[in-house]
């Protein structure tokens, strides 16, 4: 626990009169606490909140979940918004990528009941759930980074084939070799997700809950390989992108004709369309908002830290165990066949249910 109660969102009150989203009379709770690392959220509709642990005795507060609009009373989003280097004259769809993240407080929050998911301050039986709302959470985020992390590869590979051209070494073995790196990695977090969505189970509810380990798996290689990808990226571009002259040198009459003559590298390749190259590899590599893109494919959806903790929470090793012993000539160990069942968060609830008794 914090040494400030407030740190983490829990429920200060109950049986509160207030007014529901409808515009009607309703009776709900109060929350306080904080939320960080909340992308977009100041222009979703909805935002959402979960418990982020297992929680027991004394916690019941801390075990709510719920909805409401972003501009709900109360809901205080500090925002800070991500962009690129502003361009006068090369309009680019790069230039314009941006995102915001929020650390959201909720200051004294009423939260209708009918938006209530999870309430432990009422009632204590429920506060069991709280860590598996936590991991079921988690699971589907990292499920679906492994098809959004595999577009981002995509986009690096593809500005580091181009710049290489650019640059006039597409061709070097050594090029060739580092750009597979990035597509290599691509692949196989998607066949993660892939194969975890095709192992998958069904749940009571309908829903189809993927494999954890096949899914913390590709988030954990693409966490590891984020910054080697922008390494590669650097690498194959040069430190042009750290020293290229401004945009208006290469407009500006006393200046332009030299600033073009010096930045063709291939032939092939305009003035304007090496310098376009240049300019977006400025910002991928060198601007405050791809620095936090960075980090974020570091964090997003769990560090790697955080699948390794997964991982080998939900994988059998002395059931593994047994193949090795089999080989090494164990006296009585039969050679078994491995086939490892899919495993889902319910197992952590599970387990946490027994230490709870």
């Amino acid at each position: 626990m914090q040494p400030d109660p407030d740190m983490f969102v829990h429920i200060v009150k109950t049986d509160v009169d207030g007014i529901g989203v409808d515009g009607k009379p309703c009776k709900g709770v109060i929350v306080r606490g904080a939320k960080i690392c909340n992308s977009n959220a100041p222009y979703v509709d909805e935002i959402i909140v979960n418990p982020t642990k297992f929680m027991g005795k004394g916690d019941e507060g801390y075990a709510v979940a719920f909805a409401l609009p972003a501009d709900w009373d109360g809901v205080k989003l500090m925002a800070l918004p991500g962009l690129h280097h502003k361009r006068k004259h090369l309009e680019a769809p790069f230039a314009k990528i941006g995102d915001v993240e929020s650390l959201t407080i909720f200051d004294d929050v009423f939260v209708p009941e009918d938006r209530l998911f999870l309430n432990g301050y009422d009632n204590p039986d429920v506060v069991q759930y709280a860590g598996y709302l936590a991991l079921m959470f988690a699971h589907f985020h990292r499920h679906s980074y492994t098809g959004c992390k595999t577009a981002v590869s995509e986009i690096i590979a593809s500005q580091a084939a181009l710049v290489a051209d650019v640059n006039d070494i597409a061709k070097a073995e050594h090029v060739r070799e580092k750009i597979c790196d990035i597509i290599g990695t691509a692949e196989l977090v998607f066949a993660a997700g892939q194969a975890s969505a095709y192992r998958a189970v069904k749940f009571p509810n309908g829903s189809w809950v993927p494999d954890e380990i096949l899914t913390n798996a590709g988030r954990r290689l693409a966490g590891h390989n984020i910054y080697h990808e922008y390494e590669i990226l650097a690498d194959l571009t040069g430190g042009v992108c750290a020293s290229l002259p401004t945009e208006e040198s290469f407009y500006a009459p006393e200046t332009a004709e030299l600033c073009n003559k010096y930045i063709i590298r291939n032939p092939e390749y305009t003035a304007e369309e090496t310098h376009r190259v240049m300019r977006m590899m400025e910002d991928k590599l060198c601007d405050a908002f791809e620095g936090a893109q960075c980090v974020a494919g570091v964090h997003g959806g769990g560090s790697p830290l955080m699948e390794t903790i997964t991982m080998m929470s939900r994988y059998d090793l002395e059931e593994l165990k047994k193949i090795a012993k089999y080989l090494a000539g164990f006296e009585g160990v039969e050679c078994p066949r491995y086939e490892r069942a899919t495993a889902t968060p319910r197992a952590m609830l599970d387990r946490f249910k027994k230490t709870q008794k």
